[in-house]
């Protein structure tokens, strides 16, 4: 990682840092969505979110984990649900660095496995998670259930 950068657990005030990472990811939200979000997943076990934070305070990476209890095993899977590094981080370890926050949480609660989803459209990140040990193992299909009545997830995953 950049050298004057550190990986942290995600505090609610870390939302108006987060609004350009969630741009970079395709899902824009304002300060106040985020911070609504954060709140509601504060507390709450089976999630973590984390961020890199440079020496002078912004924001250059967020992470967030999910730990899911698959029917089909007897052990839990944590799903990487979120990975977002700042134009300007990339190639600098940022990345990388929040991967391993991420798999160390997993390991804690005793995940036996770790997952991801991601876009088709994004093969450097494809790039980036094969390298670090993923397989392609799928095709995921979603269905936006609001979008007929509130135009939520136009755009999204496509």
């Amino acid at each position: 990682m950049t050298p004057h950068a550190t990986t942290r657990t995600v505090r609610t005030a870390d939302a108006d840092g987060l609004v350009p990472l969630y741009t970079t990811l395709s899902h824009p939200a304002t300060a106040a969505q985020i911070r609504s979000r954060l709140e509601r997943l504060t507390g709450d076990p089976t999630y973590e979110l984390w961020v890199a934070e440079a020496a002078a305070g912004e924001l250059l990476g967020f992470a967030a984990g999910h730990l899911l209890f698959p029917v089909e095993d007897d052990a839990p899977a944590a799903q990487l649900i979120a990975l977002v590094t700042a134009e300007e981080a990339r190639g600098k370890g940022v990345g990388t660095a929040l991967c391993a926050a991420f798999e160390a949480w997993a390991v804690e609660r005793g995940a036996a496995r770790t997952m991801l989803n991601s876009s088709t459209r994004r093969t450097e990140a494809h790039a980036f998670h094969t390298r670090r040990g993923y397989t392609a193992s799928g095709v995921r299909f979603s269905k936006f259930l609001w979008y007929q009545s509130t135009g939520y997830g136009e755009g999204l995953g496509r």
